[in-house]
């Protein structure tokens, strides 16, 4: 039985979706988007119900269907039967970081017959996701990992704009936010975690190793973004991408930060856990979070995104297409939620039939992204041969 085959066509009442963390930096937008569609009753459920609560009234004007919310830790013993008593056929997990999380919110849901969703951006998380596929298909939901910038977005680019490529060759991106606008734990956490440490990259047709946070360089964001610090920085895509894509000879994923002291100093940091006078940067990540909202006023509230292709063309030329995405007015922080937005409404609406648990590559297409945030001051912009 498929997906479609589970889910009437017929007039229902509003698809239930409980998000895990929605109050949360990045579950909050993802709940004030989804309340606004009329087929979905979206769950705000977390460890904090005080929160859901109070965000649940803050959209209470906004919102087509009463919002639900509900107390909720995910290491719970009984977190199936909460899942299975809470009504949802869909759970999107916001609550990172996942770099050291395992896969029980994923595997109640499956147990339970509900759909999953997550935002994950660790590495070894979303390569290991695929284990739990046998037991999704025989449960007939689907279970996708990765469904945010990366590689959900970030793979849709790559399929928008390979067919005018004859060969593809190399991939380099990153991301650089505003300095101003709204930042979480868990991503400096994620950050943290690798930050000075080795991991392996796909370089020259061969994996080799590079530190996290290092090879710290410039690159030149359209205007209004201008020129901002990147650094390495771990994420699924590395993998991913090299099996998806074979024909990559190297790829290569930078992020950075907009105040050069404070990307710099990460940068310096880095080299505290390189030469082990610390074992590892995360421990510190509240206080590095803290400090950093000190001079959150500073900078810019723009940021962006890019990524440059390279290869052949039909003609066996040279080709380099450049797609850059940038983000205006405090915009940026819905970016990463996208993904998992598309997601839900086409699972609500039945429109994915496949089940079984994979990473987000090639679910959605950038048509698709670009419908999605036409309300928002969010827009693309594509250089080739440059």
């Amino acid at each position: 039985m498929d997906l479609k085959d589970k889910q009437s066509t017929k007039k229902q009442s509003p698809y239930p979706i409980l998000i895990i963390g929605g109050y949360g930096n990045f579950g909050k937008k993802i709940t004030a988007t989804l309340a606004k569609e009329a087929n979905i009753q979206v769950i705000i459920a977390g460890r904090n119900k005080g929160k859901a609560d109070a965000l649940a009234k803050q959209l209470y004007t906004t919102s087509i269907n009463p919002i639900k919310t509900l107390a909720l830790n995910i290491n719970s013993a009984d977190l199936k039967d909460q899942l299975s008593n809470s009504t949802a056929k869909l759970v999107i997990h916001t609550s990172g970081p996942f770099q050291a999380q395992g896969y029980n919110v994923a595997e109640a849901c499956i147990d339970a017959g509900i759909h999953y969703i997550d935002l994950a951006d660790g590495r070894f998380f979303v390569e290991g996701f695929e284990s739990l596929n046998d037991q999704a298909q025989q449960q007939s939901v689907i279970a996708i990992t990765g469904a945010s910038s990366v590689p959900g977005l970030s793979s849709a680019v790559i399929e928008h704009y390979k067919s005018r490529f004859k060969v593809l060759q190399e991939l380099n991106y990153g991301i650089a936010p505003g300095n101003q606008t709204e930042r979480g734990e868990a991503t400096v956490k994620a950050i943290l975690s690798y930050s000075g440490l080795n991991f392996k990259r796909w370089q020259n047709n061969r994996w080799q190793d590079v530190r996290g946070w290092q090879n710290t360089h410039r690159h030149k964001f359209p205007s209004p973004i201008g020129s901002r610090w990147l650094a390495n920085c771990d994420i699924p895509d590395l993998t991913l991408f090299q099996q998806h894509y074979p024909e990559f000879k190297s790829i290569r994923f930078y992020a950075g930060l907009e105040l050069s002291f404070l990307h710099l100093g990460l940068w310096s940091l880095s080299y505290l856990a390189r030469f082990k006078f610390i074992k590892n940067l995360a421990r510190y990540s509240r206080p590095l979070t803290l400090m950093s909202t000190w001079v959150q006023q500073l900078g810019s509230d723009v940021g962006g995104m890019y990524m440059e292709l390279k290869g052949l063309n039909h003609k066996n030329e040279p080709q380099r297409i450049i797609w850059n995405l940038i983000a205006e007015s405090g915009d940026g922080p819905y970016i990463p939620t996208i993904a998992s937005v598309i997601l839900a409404k086409k699972i609500a609406k039945g429109q994915l039939s496949e089940t079984g648990a994979q990473a987000c590559v090639g679910l959605f297409t950038l048509e698709e992204f670009t419908k999605e945030v036409e309300n928002w001051d969010i827009h693309q912009q594509v250089l080739e041969n440059d």
